[in-house]
């Protein structure tokens, strides 16, 4: 009976421990990048919102995790690994109220940048 609790206690242990250790390798996104996956699903969002307005038969949750995946898959990272990075700039109030600044001087920008037609 104490091997059985010994055991079972050393393998809920080495399971704890690979579970942190698994979150740990995960690398937060480099600012630039994640500036631009945020503001591509700020786009997909509001998009999801003009769509829900013409067709009020979408579901909007759904339609909003369809897109958010694609922004995901565009982007080669995953919804994981996105919300990892955003805990971690929400953990220093430093580097996300730059990234917040560097979002809201990104988009006026983009929003004139397709009509730039190189020669």
């Amino acid at each position: 009976m104490k091997t059985l609790i010994l055991c079972l206690f050393s393998v809920t242990t080495i399971f704890i421990f690979s579970c942190k250790a698994k979150n740990k390798k995960m690398e937060v996104l480099p600012f630039d990048t994640m500036k631009v996956v945020i503001w591509d699903l700020m786009n997909a969002n509001e998009w999801n919102n003009t769509l829900i307005i013409k067709d009020s038969s979408l579901i909007k949750s759904k339609n909003n995790l369809k897109l958010f995946q694609q922004v995901f898959y565009i982007h080669h990272t995953s919804k994981e690994q996105f919300y990892y990075s955003y805990q971690f700039y929400e953990q220093h109030p430093d580097k996300l109220k730059a990234l917040m600044d560097t979002i809201s001087t990104y988009g006026p920008r983009q929003r004139f940048m397709p009509s730039i037609k190189p020669k």
